[in-house]
């Protein structure tokens, strides 16, 4: 049997996992769900954690559901029937504003990846008066809706805020003529250029310091379980370094979770990856305190300001002073 350069470099990632006491395969492995808000780019390293075998290499038999929604998905996060959601930042600090006790571990996107389209014959200054999709109030779409007013001098009354669900649900409502305006990821975005859609704003393009999208716990479950979730954040981190790594596996990936064989789609959500992944998968401080900020000035009670009420990256720094980056570094260099 050929093996492939990756096939290779997902046996030595095992003998590194079984070195660190971790064994390639357990026939008691732990229960971890993880909720996603919706299919989009950013949580692509959970997807290639189950393609590349790292969850079960790690001990772990990890759940992906989709919530459609992050602000919903923290609610089931909190009610206990998942480990972790993967949401930005704005949503945990309205939660913890409420009385949750949340807190960031990694992150796929220290930026805001969003293009905000409409319907063909609708600019910039024809927004007054015309329906917004979002995901779920509170939510990170939401977040960037009121900031996209402000910066137009409108306010939420001036419009209609419609909750719809993830990208692609939006997208299917701005095709459908159900809302005007819809806040767009990968792939979504690649489709509705092709389908003639209008980009009014892209906010990926200000490069504006955030946290789009991260793995969030309760603070509780972190000091609870803090070796079950190291588990899970190596499996995480391995599958965001192959896919860095491996394009014809990433895509593959791509093609069948996003259910596309589109070249143009497939291609497109990939270099939105490969643009936003942080190397080390750490959410961003200097994000975190201009979230704080954003919401502070759209007129969000936030409470606490201090970004250390919401980050925690010990597991990351523990990962790296234990030299686990280091190895996928060399297990998975970058092409040059």
């Amino acid at each position: 049997m050929r093996l492939t350069k990756f096939s290779v470099a997902a046996v030595a990632l095992g003998l590194v996992l079984e070195a660190a006491g971790v064994p390639a395969q357990s026939t008691d492995a732990i229960p971890f769900k993880i909720g996603i808000s919706a299919p989009v780019v950013t949580i692509f390293p959970v997807w290639m954690g189950e393609a590349g075998g790292f969850y079960e290499k790690e001990g772990l038999k990890v759940e992906v559901i989709n919530m459609e929604g992050g602000t919903r998905g923290l609610q089931v996060l909190l009610s206990g029937e998942i480990q972790a959601m993967h949401v930005g930042l704005a949503p945990a600090v309205l939660a913890n504003k409420q009385g949750a006790d949340l807190r960031l571990v990694t992150s796929t996107c220290n930026t805001i990846p969003i293009t905000m389209f409409t319907k063909p014959g609708i600019g910039v200054g024809d927004l007054k008066g015309k329906t917004f999709g979002i995901s779920t109030f509170g939510s990170e779409t939401d977040v960037a809706i009121s900031i996209l007013l402000k910066q137009l001098g409108l306010t939420r009354s001036d419009v209609t805020v419609s909750q719809i669900g993830g990208s692609s649900q939006r997208f299917g409502a701005l095709i459908a003529g159900r809302i005007d305006v819809a806040p767009l990821i990968e792939p979504a975005i690649t489709l509705a250029k092709e389908r003639g859609f209008n980009p009014i704003t892209d906010l990926a393009a200000a490069k504006t310091p955030w946290i789009f999208d991260s793995v969030v716990v309760s603070n509780s479950y972190l000091k609870a379980n803090r070796a079950t979730l190291t588990r899970f954040v190596k499996a995480y981190v391995a599958g965001a370094y192959l896919a860095l790594a491996d394009e014809a596996k990433a895509k593959e990936v791509i093609a069948q979770k996003f259910k596309t064989s589109d070249p143009k789609v497939i291609a497109a959500t990939y270099d939105d990856f490969k643009r936003l992944m942080p190397r080390d998968a750490a959410p961003s401080r200097e994000g975190a305190e201009n979230v704080l900020a954003q919401l502070e000035a759209i007129g969000t009670d936030i409470g606490s300001r201090n970004p250390a009420d919401y980050l925690d990256l010990s597991i990351i720094e523990a990962l790296k002073q234990e030299g686990y980056f280091a190895q996928l570094d060399k297990i998975y260099p970058m092409k040059p």
